[in-house]
């Protein structure tokens, strides 16, 4: 599961439009409170573009059919509160 982030990046090294997009695709798995990858990164040192868009891949990981897992329906999905950046 973890080895998508580094094919993403693989992949976008190979296109030079799409280079804005590389910061995202790289921490989008990083944590607020620093527990996530690759690098443990932790509040504002997260960008507020990855911040969002981890939001909108949760919400796609509960809301959409996997191999492993039914589809939640939308009301019950729910993203956990962030806590507020000092």
């Amino acid at each position: 599961m973890k080895t998508h982030v580094s094919l993403g990046m693989e992949i976008l090294s190979k296109s030079s439009w799409l280079n804005r997009t590389r910061e995202v695709v790289e921490f989008h798995h990083e944590r607020y409170d620093g527990s996530g990858y690759p690098l443990g990164l932790q509040g504002k040192a997260i960008s507020l573009n990855t911040r969002i868009f981890a939001i909108a891949d949760i919400f796609d990981a509960m809301t959409t059919k996997r191999p492993y897992k039914e589809s939640w329906p939308h009301h019950c999905a729910r993203v956990p509160r962030l806590p507020v950046a000092k």
